[in-house]
């Protein structure tokens, strides 16, 4: 699944222009996307990152961007989660 800080309606635009297949959850005030540690600062989005978490719950794999265009491989990701799936 993906998370963005855009209201619900702008993920759904989203989803349907760029074609993503996987869901997209939608938080606005920024309650996962800080958890998570990838709030920006003084912004009300959040930084790239990208979270392989296994069966259990754990991390076992994070990315977090240095920029705005730093994003992960989505086929390494893919890799990563049938890795920690298969766990």
């Amino acid at each position: 699944m993906a998370i963005s800080a855009d209201p619900r309606e702008d993920s759904a635009e989203l989803v349907a222009e760029k074609g993503i297949t996987v869901p997209l959850l939608s938080d606005p005030d920024l309650t996962a996307i800080s958890a998570y540690g990838v709030a920006m600062d003084g912004d009300d989005i959040a930084i790239p990152a990208a979270f392989v978490v296994d069966l259990q719950g754990r991390i076992t794999f994070g990315f977090v961007g240095e920029s705005m265009a730093d994003r992960p491989d989505g086929q390494r990701l893919l890799e990563l989660a049938i890795q920690a799936r298969a766990r």
